[in-house]
């Protein structure tokens, strides 16, 4: 009996072990891996093509460096501004129909520049519709959805900023000019502008049309006795190496828009659009407190350089009341006077009948 039991508990015990062995030994089956998640691609951004016809020092280009840095805060980096100077992409004359066509998406630009594609502009370059800045200021935010309004329907382009370089100063090289008689004689570089040669013949002045490039050689010749310009821009363009007298007439401010095209804004995302034109109204604000510090900046050396600053013509109002007297033969050319009305109303101004 006891033989029995022990054999039956060797084989029990045996049993046991290669069931115990077979089940250590089995080989495990190697984990798979399971499949990364791909990332999802991030979006390409919007890209905006900002050009201008001037050099990185000019407000053109600071104005446009503001304007990519909030765009691209406010967007969180979905758009992308490119900015091309110096007329990389083309001039300034072609700029405005470069946006109208979606060659590029925004550029800055001289008013006159804009008016041969939306008449009502033109009020800007009537002669002494300001006589400050703060009255431009004043012009631009009580009416920005008037003005816009009119620009899109008559061009398809609107603002998103509109900027000015100061006053157009009056600057010569054969003799001071104090008051209006001192003109006589003197040929004057304006541009080819209907409303700035009319001031100009208005005050007694040769006034001569002369292509921007060849203004500084023709100062240079003795071609035209003097020119104007805001100071930034005598400054830049070295007018110290020949003029002499600085007149500070407030006949004209150097103003600018930066324009895109409606149809490409409205075929942004909402949130995108809005961003855009926030960004544009911030920068536009930005830009008035540069411009104030460049002025007197540019002043400063243009005198440290030898030009002699007269300060406002002793008879200003003269040249005022001249200069205001030629508007109404310019009303169809600005396209009517909706909008002047407009702008006189909001300067508690009469307009010239």
């Amino acid at each position: 009996m006891k033989k029995k039991m022990f054999i039956f508990c060797l084989i029990l015990i045996l049993s046991l072990s290669l069931v115990l062995t077979g089940c250590g030994g089995a080989k495990e089956e190697p984990k798979k891996e399971e499949p990364k998640k791909e990332e999802p691609k991030k979006a390409e951004p919007i890209v905006i093509k900002y050009t201008h016809g001037v050099d990185t020092n000019s407000p053109h280009h600071q104005t446009g460096e503001k304007f990519k840095e909030l765009v691209e805060k406010y967007t969180n980096g979905q758009v992308e501004v490119k900015l091309f100077p110096n007329g990389q992409l083309g001039s300034e004359d072609r700029g405005f129909q470069d946006v109208q066509n979606n060659v590029v998406q925004a550029t800055s630009m001289a008013v006159n520049n804009v008016t041969p594609f939306s008449p009502s502009m033109g009020f800007f370059d009537l002669p002494y519709i300001f006589s400050t800045r703060e009255q431009f200021t004043k012009v631009i935010d009580t009416l920005w959805d008037d003005i816009n309004a009119k620009m899109i329907a008559e061009s398809g382009n609107r603002a998103i900023i509109w900027f000015d370089q100061d006053f157009r100063v009056l600057t010569t090289a054969k003799k001071p000019v104090e008051k209006i008689g001192d003109l006589k004689g003197l040929k004057i570089r304006v541009p080819s502008n209907p409303l700035m040669l009319g001031a100009f013949k208005a005050w007694g002045s040769d006034a001569t049309p002369i292509a921007w490039d060849e203004t500084f050689n023709a100062l240079q010749q003795g071609v035209v006795d003097g020119q104007e310009n805001p100071h930034s821009v005598n400054l830049a363009s070295s007018f110290q190496e020949v003029q002499k007298y600085i007149t500070e007439i407030h006949y004209k401010m150097w103003i600018g828009p930066v324009v895109m095209n409606e149809k490409f804004l409205q075929s942004l995302p909402a949130d995108i659009r809005d961003a855009i034109i926030k960004a544009g109204k911030e920068a536009m604000v930005w830009e008035r407190g540069y411009i104030a510090e460049k002025s007197a900046a540019d002043l400063k050396a243009l005198t440290d350089a030898g030009m002699v600053f007269l300060g406002v013509p002793e008879d200003e109002a003269v040249w005022q009341e001249k200069a205001m007297a030629i508007w109404p033969e310019f009303y169809e050319t600005i396209g009517g006077t909706e909008m002047l009305e407009k702008v006189m109303k909001t300067l508690e101004l009469e307009m010239p009948k």
